[in-house]
């Protein structure tokens, strides 16, 4: 009878779902440990802090040098996802997180749909265009194929579906940042996240390391080697090393090709989400099917993201539009990412083991081994003119 009544007068007094919502006093201690986290990471747009982990690695690289013409910690992927994320991470195991500041971390779940719908205009594909119709092919079908090919490789292994597909992801696209990108369609772990972000960026490491041996053993002109590099290797700033290894015109063609890879990447992500999502409706009943698990529905604000990147493809958002809405990403993503940081220990990160990193060395070394394959008989046949 009590527990009626109390359902009773909470109906009664609801006005809203913001209702719902945790009160201000209990949430502040958490949004203020998310903001000073991302304000001492990254130069963030209306905050004249000198003292952040973003100068410091400036410096350093100044200190350290260009390697291959790229800065150190640029290879080493920092800005303004992992910054904040490193930051919340020390915090976080060295000094602890009081339970006072869990309720307002958990707005992540909030912070990280809003950051990928602002995302959108970024990635404007016309621009895709003037690297020419073969080499827009080559980065779309490597994007494809190889979320395929990890795909299948992490269910043969019998790595966790939701680790298997952040990886996908972030492999695909060759971008680390897609791994948070995909958190919150694939209901990953936040220790998944990291271990999978990780496995991208070591894998790249090694592949910048790999593929200027593997160019020169089967002659692939620098011009293509740019290409091979971007595409193979992924992450922009070690795939410009790997080029720069081969010779400078590779390294300058390399950031010719590159625009192809980036434009194209929401498709990488939205790729990997639909094929997870469409097994998991295959298998409602199959508890190691864990991938999108929660979702019933195609979400609505991935609808809108598809919807505002439609409309960037068409030029509606215009320059200064497009860098005032990337500074807010910023913004967005460093919160988001420091709550993460902040929320995990590296327990929960080397939890998931060496597999998720096995997996992402099998599909890499596939993925260079088809790309180099088809970019040479692409040379041979003329498709690639030289």
């Amino acid at each position: 009878m009590n527990t009626s009544s109390a359902t009773l007068n909470y109906d009664l007094n609801r006005k809203s779902w913001f209702s719902s919502l945790y009160s201000l006093k209990e949430v502040l201690p958490g949004l203020l440990a998310m903001f000073f986290v991302a304000i001492f990471s990254n130069n963030l747009a209306g905050v004249p802090n000198p003292f952040t982990l973003q100068n410091l690695f400036a410096w350093l690289d100044g200190v350290i040098g260009p390697l291959n013409h790229q800065p150190f910690f640029q290879i080493l992927n920092s800005n303004f996802v992992w910054n904040p994320l490193l930051l919340g991470l020390l915090i976080g195991n060295i000094f602890g997180v009081p339970d006072s500041w869990k309720r307002g971390l958990s707005y992540i779940h909030m912070l990280m749909p809003l950051g990928i719908i602002m995302l959108a205009p970024h990635f404007m594909i016309g621009h895709a265009f003037k690297i020419g119709l073969i080499p827009i092919l080559i980065c779309t079908g490597s994007l494809f194929v190889t979320a395929s090919v990890t795909l299948g490789v992490s269910r043969l292994l019998k790595l966790d579906d939701r680790h298997g597909s952040i990886i996908a992801g972030g492999l695909s696209t060759g971008d680390p940042h897609v791994c948070a990108i995909l958190m919150p369609l694939i209901k990953a772990k936040g220790g998944q996240v990291v271990n999978a972000f990780v496995c991208v960026i070591v894998f790249g490491l090694i592949a910048m390391q790999l593929l200027p041996v593997l160019g020169d053993l089967v002659g692939i002109p620098a011009k293509y080697f740019g290409l091979a590099s971007v595409v193979g290797v992924g992450n922009g700033t070690q795939g410009l090393y790997a080029a720069f290894g081969n010779s400078y015109e590779a390294g300058r063609w390399a950031s010719w090709f590159d625009v192809g890879r980036h434009v194209i990447m929401p498709a990488g992500f939205l790729y990997v989400f639909i094929v997870m999502f469409i097994r998991k409706l295959r298998n409602r009943n199959n508890e190691e099917v864990r991938a999108t698990r929660g979702i019933k529905t195609f979400p609505l604000w991935l609808g809108v993201f598809i919807f505002f990147w439609v409309l960037a493809c068409l030029h509606v958002f215009k320059e200064p539009a497009h860098h005032a809405i990337f500074e807010m990403v910023k913004w967005d993503f460093s919160l988001a990412a420091g709550a993460l940081g902040l929320s995990l220990s590296f327990r929960d990160i080397g939890e998931h083991g060496f597999k998720g990193f096995l997996v992402t060395c099998i599909a890499g070394f596939i993925r260079i081994a088809l790309l180099l394959a088809v970019i040479l008989l692409c040379v041979k046949t003329g498709l690639l003119p030289a």
